[in-house]
């Protein structure tokens, strides 16, 4: 920690440093942590910013910021309680160059007589599970929470084949592979990006990626459909798979699907099962609308697998320390 970042921390309420450094469990896109913490003066308040420039360039829509946003913001809402807390949002959506003043929160103490969030247990064993899933299908009222929650369900073999569309497409594409190999991380103490072991890539798989990364990107039909295999293989060992939608790509609409993803999420580790995300079919534009038509929604934004494992995760992603996601107070 700098000595800058040190002093930043200074002042934050020392009562909420516990439930913020929760909150930055929140998932992120590559676990790029891109959430900025700005404390106001009140001692009670803070804003939630998002920097585009540094942490996630290759998103011209803004989709993955506000999604990711929306699920820092409710991990921070269903955690407060387990703090003794309420966390009251505001939602900013605001734009200033590089930028996102997404939303404004105020931490109140919890009254005794409150309504704790169900959710609220479960959100600590809220995580990523990349390891092949059961067959056992998903209980009927789990079906039921993540359908109010906005997701369609389907069997994975509905979206095998946009999947390899989009995988293929993508390994052919130098953004891609760039963005990849920015937030590729070779040590497993590194604070934020993603590690072979954490993303379940055998030692054979490393090299090829790291042999991808310094082509820029695969030019060979052949090597795009060998290179895609994987992620199909990994998509089909799920009995269920997910796509969240919501009612435009307005930043109202994305922040808000971003707290619904992050309670759906945290329903499922509630349930007794786990989740990986696979929304490459989304950021592909010309296979988005596939999807779209498939799941029968308006606009996917989203899209995971689901399903039971014994197996824990090989890895727990690491996170940045809470001074390090600090920003100069404000009045």
């Amino acid at each position: 920690m700098s000595d800058s970042a040190h002093d930043l921390l200074k002042h934050v309420n020392p009562d909420h440093v516990g439930l913020l450094t929760a909150a930055c469990r929140a998932p992120s896109a590559h676990n790029a942590q891109p959430w900025r913490i700005r404390p106001k003066k009140d001692g009670q308040s803070y804003e939630l910013h998002y920097d585009n420039k540094d942490y996630l360039p290759e998103d011209p829509d803004d989709r993955d910021a506000y999604l990711t946003m929306g699920a820092f913001t409710e991990t921070l809402v269903l955690e407060a309680p387990n703090y003794g807390y309420e966390a009251q949002v505001t939602p900013r959506l605001r734009r200033h160059g590089d930028d996102l003043f997404v939303a404004e929160v105020r931490l109140v103490p919890r009254k005794a007589s409150a309504i704790i969030d169900p959710l609220s247990k479960a959100i600590s064993r809220r995580h990523m599970n990349r390891n092949g899933y059961t067959m056992e299908p998903l209980t009927p009222e789990l079906v039921a929470e993540l359908k109010a929650l906005g997701n369609s369900l389907l069997e994975p073999a509905a979206l095998r084949s946009v999947l390899a569309e989009a995988s293929q497409k993508s390994w052919a594409n130098p953004r891609f592979v760039r963005d990849l190999h920015e937030w590729y991380r070779p040590s497993l103490n590194a604070p934020d990006g993603f590690s072979s072991p954490l993303m379940h890539i055998s030692k054979f798989d490393t090299q090829a990626m790291k042999l991808v990364f310094r082509k820029g990107s695969l030019k060979s039909h052949f090597m795009q459909w060998l290179f895609s295999t994987r992620d199909i293989g990994m998509f089909m060992k799920a009995p269920t798979a997910a796509v969240l939608a919501a009612d435009d790509m307005t930043p109202a609409s994305l922040f808000e699907a971003g707290r619904r993803l992050l309670r759906s999420w945290t329903a499922i580790a509630a349930a007794g099962y786990a989740c990986h995300p696979f929304s490459i079919a989304i950021d592909e534009k010309a296979t988005a609308p596939k999807v779209a038509a498939i799941a029968g929604v308006k606009v996917p934004v989203a899209m995971y697998r689901i399903g039971k494992t014994d197996q824990p995760p090989r890895v727990i992603s690491n996170r940045h320390p809470l001074a390090d996601r600090l920003l100069p107070p404000t009045d």
